[in-house]
């Protein structure tokens, strides 16, 4: 019955997925932006990402070509604002409010400079919805600014009011964007501790980004009291009164499976905590995911690491620690690491798509101008990567 019960959880088939428009899985699109050249050249020079330009923005997907005007351009990011290859944000309805263009308000183009095969993030959030996680779409497409070719992008769904109403049904709950260092670590009942820690001088490390005006933070506070109280005969059931623990060890899984370390397990970074008033519950999602499969930055071989001791010791991770200390939690994680290797990430099924996306980013790759600049990553680094380790 368990091994029925996982197999219902995970969807094997990557060739399955299919998206049409911005989500195209099969071919890439082109994306077209026209705006004064000054203003494009004063945000890349100064690294200017909170100020929004006034741009034309054109979609060609080859079937239809679409051109609104008056849209939002700005630079995303914030290690990658330094990087030769720009990350953007498109807004949609920045200036004119409420627009939507095939159902999203804004989208994210990421550069992946540290990336050489320009994959990862978007096989990461395949694997993420083949192992059963709400979808957060994503596509490839080219980049021209002023008719000038920026290269290959990765154009990612953006995290927001349409996003939550499409994954879980109700959108009218506080969503909590988590950056370092959001450690989710107890410091009392004061709502103003956890607004006090900032990512960096302008944001909140645990930063509410629906329902600002009311600012409230007490069923935060309650579920980061929950997840750090003494493991006991009840703790388990008091926890998944206020968290979806599925949705957490099963996120979990797939950060062990595929690498990705700069999450909350071990970098306190880079995720969402959703408040879903549909289910009572805290709903966890990843955020950021480039640093994956095989991509390193600390001297680890996360490919080697003991999957039930992977969280980061040198400082409090009190969830990641609850979930190994709670049997019913780890037994939980092995199983979702035995169904992920069998049925996601296992070479037969992954291989094959891995060729598949190499296959469709090639040309486009090749001739990125942009792609080389940051790491030295040569056409032929970007070709061995595939199936070599990086250096």
């Amino acid at each position: 019955p368990m091994k029925n019960f996982l197999l219902l959880l995970f969807i094997p088939a990557f060739l399955d997925a299919q998206s049409t428009g911005l989500y195209e899985d099969h071919q890439i699109a082109s994306i077209f932006i026209e705006l004064p050249q000054d203003s494009f050249e004063l945000i890349l020079e100064e690294q200017i990402n909170e100020r929004y330009l006034r741009a034309r923005f054109i979609f060609d997907d080859g079937a239809q070509r679409d051109t609104i005007e008056e849209i939002g351009l700005r630079l995303r990011g914030n290690t990658s604002l330094s990087a030769a290859k720009k990350s953007f944000k498109i807004s949609f309805n920045e200036y004119v409010s409420g627009r939507e263009y095939q159902g999203v308000r804004k989208l994210n183009l990421r550069g992946q400079a540290n990336d050489p095969t320009l994959i990862r993030e978007k096989l990461y959030y395949e694997i993420w919805k083949n192992a059963g996680m709400p979808e957060r779409r994503a596509a490839f497409v080219r980049l021209f600014v002023n008719g000038e070719y920026r290269g290959l992008y990765t154009n990612i769904e953006e995290l927001d009011k349409q996003w939550l109403n499409r994954a879980f049904e109700d959108n009218d709950g506080n969503l909590y964007k988590c950056l370092y260092p959001a450690d989710l670590v107890w410091l009392g009942a004061d709502q103003n501790s956890y607004k006090n820690i900032l990512h960096d001088a302008g944001e909140r490390a645990y930063r509410l980004v629906t329902n600002e005006t009311a600012d409230d933070y007490s069923r935060f506070v309650a579920l980061v009291q929950a997840i750090n109280q003494p493991v006991s005969a009840t703790y388990a059931e008091n926890l998944r009164s206020i968290l979806n623990v599925d949705g957490v060890i099963k996120a979990y899984a797939i950060d062990i499976a595929t690498g990705n370390w700069d999450n909350y397990f071990y970098l306190k970074n880079n995720y969402y905590l959703y408040d879903n008033p549909a289910s009572g519950r805290f709903e966890w999602v990843a955020y950021d995911t480039d640093n994956c499969l095989g991509i390193d930055w600390l001297g680890r071989d996360w490919a080697l690491r003991d999957c039930l001791d992977w969280e980061n010791h040198a400082e409090a991770r009190p969830l990641a620690t609850r979930l190994i200390e709670v049997p019913e939690f780890k037994q939980q994680l092995i199983n979702f690491l035995d169904s992920l290797s069998r049925y996601v990430t296992c070479p037969d099924i992954i291989f094959p798509r891995v060729d598949e996306l190499h296959t469709l980013v090639t040309p486009d790759a090749e001739n990125d101008p942009f792609r080389s600049l940051d790491f030295g990553y040569t056409v032929a680094d970007f070709h061995a990567s595939y199936d070599q380790a990086l250096d």
